[in-house]
């Protein structure tokens, strides 16, 4: 039996995203009679040297951290790292990293953070513990411990805002599946494989959750909801199943994006659906393994518009290839199509360790290894960590400033025009239901 200390750490924001990777494993580590501890420093703000008082209790004898790849991710693990390495108990302490952002470089971030092991892949099974090195997982749980919720702050994680979420709504993430169909050449999530998790028990989740915490807007986080539209129409189907009503979002796939399944998914409560569109290129579409035509862009875009949902749309500039016209393209089609529930900017396109893109940039001479990229190049997500395209890095970047700002005068412009509207209905039209321009 291990007595084991998962650390959800603090990524900077007040309202914090409820942390599923630890809820999954936390219900895996009970059901074979481990003890398990949580730090909530993304509830509660500690600073990285609390960790020493855990620490300091001689209690833990397993320490894991997950996290995603990125810039901020690298350096606040890599922190904790440090303290965790430089504690008098360190030699009793088997210490572990996981999620997508070691998968991509495991062997790396098992040098580089002085980890004992690497989880690769689902971690329920287990296979991490007690074993050093690089692990890959191979269980992950379509039904979790559904009681381990009670051992979360969900007073907290439910108040997390999503594009559509109102005041009065109790919003948590959940997952419908694990991995994507589809392998794109830039991206960092290392999983292989897809897998859906049944219908039933992902109601049995909602139904659950909405009894204990009211929770009535499910957020789902995972890569690919709209796995297909099959798939997609039994989720909506049994929601409306449900002997109450809820709102939801997901992340969905443009070449499902028919009519008649976005009006099911309308009725159903959905009202946003990202979709990862990346570029409007069809040469780059194809070169990236993105399986979406330009047609199936466009087409999908307005079924979803006019369904009444409010499309995310994800678009990436700095592909090989990709030109300043390419930019222009998506900062039109951006002012055409999004509907600025949120600010939509453009970023350029960063190859992640592990990634098609990233042995690209190593093959051209672009980027060293995971080293010289975490180290030297990523240094934020906006910026550009490593120039496949023609012109120098200076000019890119001065057009994506260009092009940002068109996109932020496009958002202002849009509520601008929104907060006329509620103007003229308060003062003209005697609407008394507003409530000020404050927020309450």
């Amino acid at each position: 039996m291990s007595n084991v200390l998962l650390i959800s750490y603090d990524n900077g924001s007040h309202l914090p995203l409820f942390p599923m990777n630890i809820f999954y494993l936390m219900g895996a580590l009970k059901a074979k009679k481990h003890n398990v501890g949580i730090w909530f420093q993304d509830v509660h703000h500690q600073e990285d040297e609390y960790l020493n008082e855990l620490l300091n209790q001689g209690y833990f004898d397993v320490v894991g951290i997950g996290f995603v790849a990125g810039y901020y991710p690298y350096k606040k693990v890599k922190r904790l790292s440090e303290i965790i390495n430089s504690h008098e108990n360190r030699n009793d302490i088997q210490f572990v990293l996981g999620g997508h952002g070691p998968a991509g470089a495991p062997e790396f971030f098992l040098n580089k953070f002085e980890a004992d092991t690497v989880l690769v892949g689902d971690g329920e099974g287990l296979e991490w513990l007690d074993t050093d090195g690089v692990v890959n997982g191979t269980s992950g749980n379509d039904y979790p411990d559904l009681s381990c919720y009670e051992f979360f702050p969900i007073d907290v994680y439910r108040l997390n805002r999503t594009p559509l979420a109102e005041r009065t709504d109790f919003c948590l993430s959940i997952l419908s599946s694990r991995g994507c169909k589809w392998n794109c050449s830039f991206c960092y999530r290392m999983r292989k494989g897809f897998h859906e998790r049944p219908v039933s028990a992902i109601m049995e989740e909602i139904r659950y959750l909405h009894k204990t915490f009211r929770i009535n807007y499910f957020d789902f986080e995972d890569e690919l909801l709209m796995g297909s539209e099959k798939r997609t129409g039994e989720i909506c189907q049994s929601i409306l199943n449900l002997p109450f009503k809820i709102r939801w979002d997901c992340n969905g796939r443009l070449n499902f994006a028919k009519p008649e399944l976005m009006a099911m998914m309308k009725e159903s409560g959905c009202g946003y659906v990202n979709y990862g569109i990346e570029s409007l290129n069809q040469t780059i579409l194809n070169q990236m393994g993105k399986g979406l035509t330009i047609d199936q862009i466009h087409t999908g875009v307005e079924s979803t518009l006019k369904a009444g949902l409010s499309p995310g749309l994800n678009l990436l500039w700095g592909f090989p290839e990709n030109t300043v016209e390419d930019l222009y393209e998506q900062v039109d089609f951006l002012e055409k199509y999004d509907p600025c529930h949120e600010l939509r900017t453009i970023r350029p396109v960063t190859p992640y360790p592990g990634c098609p893109l990233f042995e690209k940039a190593v093959n051209d001479g672009l980027v060293k290894d995971a080293e010289d990229f975490y180290e030297n190049k990523h240094v934020n997500s906006d910026l550009i960590s490593v120039n496949f395209m023609d012109c120098t890095t200076e000019e890119a970047h001065k057009m994506l400033n260009w092009a940002n700002f068109q996109l932020m005068q496009n958002f202002a412009d849009k509520r601008m025009d929104e907060n006329a509207k509620k103007c003229t209905s308060l003062y003209i039209d005697g609407n008394t239901n507003f409530r000020g321009w404050r927020a309450v």
